[in-house]
């Protein structure tokens, strides 16, 4: 685009929601977290310019420090600090004490904050910061980013196209309204299926969109990134939980610590600083991006494994923990309408015989074999037949 675009966030944590006038009144000691995409970069420029100063990356300012006092400090990507250097955040948190600022404001992707960083700023400023998430956007919002990003475009239309899949609860996030927007133009204004959507969507939010971003060491590519956050979104969801934590302290059976999710020695990390996480309730708790994106990335790292004859996963091992008792767990109704769309036949038969409306709502028929079409439309007369207000 040759101009820029800047619409006034809103922020929230438990107890509040604030413009950014109200956050800069709120508090001097700020701690904005968000998921990569989510606009960190744009909201602290538009804060720094309301306090009157430049807003400066974490890195720039260890290196150079602060060549003025009582000035207010508004300092971004504070996560790309913290990958490289772990010590380095201390210097940081010191050359700003040092500096006895009139403000601190800090960005940060949730993957890199953790309930030690909050209290190492306590420590050092003497003040606890107020740490907020960024708020999506509403329709409002993502109407004129759409307008912007695509002019000419009708928003109501691509809306349209986008809801035919059930993606549109994906639009508040400015990457992914975007990568739609993308997609949408590049397919002619008419997606081919829900499924190529997904695979295009998904390892887009595996790989960095950031080129300034340092490259952790050891640097995972797309591919290993979505297989890793795959993985950890099947456990996920086959067992419950919300989310992942990286700290021992704070974990609980609905945030189990990430590395317990795989082998020993699994470098699983850098799936945290991707698109496909956002912030938890806590500085140190990391969830999927949206459920049907870890549906689907589940769905596909089950179903491979399933297929492969080496795997000691079956269909027979998978299914009762999918279904107990063979009624499927009304939270993995997606997961199974995935497992369908990507699964060989044997899975798609017997997905199909345990919940068939679970298919038709939530899975791509596009994908399925015609006998399994088929197979769907007699399961459903049979359970009509038994009870027609099912669902």
């Amino acid at each position: 685009m040759t101009s820029t675009l800047y619409l006034p966030r809103s922020l929230s944590n438990a107890d509040s929601r604030y413009t950014e006038v109200e956050l800069l009144t709120s508090s001097n000691y700020v701690v904005v977290l968000a998921e990569p995409g989510g606009g960190k970069t744009e909201l602290m420029n538009s804060l720094a310019q309301q306090l009157g100063t430049t807003a400066i990356t974490a890195s720039k300012f260890v290196h150079s420090g602060v060549r003025e006092k009582n000035i207010p400090l508004v300092i971004d990507a504070f996560d790309e600090l913290a990958k490289v250097d772990a010590s380095g955040i201390y210097r940081l948190f010191s050359q700003a004490e040092a500096s006895n600022p009139t403000h601190v404001y800090l960005s940060s992707r949730s993957s890199e904050w953790d309930n030690a960083a909050t209290n190492a700023f306590n420590d050092l400023f003497g003040h606890p910061p107020l740490v907020v998430k960024l708020c999506e956007l509403d329709e409002v919002e993502q109407r004129a980013i759409f307008d912007h990003h695509v002019p000419g475009e009708d928003f109501v239309a691509f809306q349209a196209e986008v809801a035919r899949f059930d993606l549109e609860t994906l639009l508040p996030n400015p990457q992914f309204l975007k990568l739609f927007a993308d997609a949408y133009i590049e397919s002619e204004r008419h997606f081919t299926d829900k499924r190529s959507i997904f695979a295009q969507a998904v390892e887009h939010l595996a790989k960095e969109a950031n080129p300034n971003v340092v490259k952790s060491n050891p640097t995972l590519s797309t591919i290993q990134k979505v297989d890793l956050a795959s993985e950890a979104f099947s456990k996920l969801l086959l067992s419950g939980a919300e989310g992942v934590c990286t700290s021992e302290a704070t974990e609980n059976r609905m945030y189990p610590l990430l590395a317990s999710l795989f082998d020993a020695g699994t470098a699983a990390d850098g799936i945290l600083a991707t698109r496909l996480f956002k912030p938890g309730d806590s500085a140190d708790q990391h969830r999927p991006i949206h459920k049907i994106v870890a549906e689907y990335c589940a769905a596909d790292y089950l179903t491979k494994r399933i297929a492969d004859p080496a795997d000691s996963l079956t269909l027979s091992k998978c299914l009762p923990i999918i279904a107990p008792n063979s009624t499927v767990r009304d939270e993995l109704r997606g997961l199974l309408g995935w497992m369908t769309a990507l699964g060989n036949k044997p899975i798609e038969e017997a997905a199909i015989e345990l919940d068939p409306y679970a298919i038709l709502a939530n899975g791509d028929l596009s994908q399925l074999e015609h006998s399994s079409k088929c197979l769907i439309i007699k399961r459903l007369k049979e359970i009509e037949t038994k009870d027609p207000y099912f669902r």
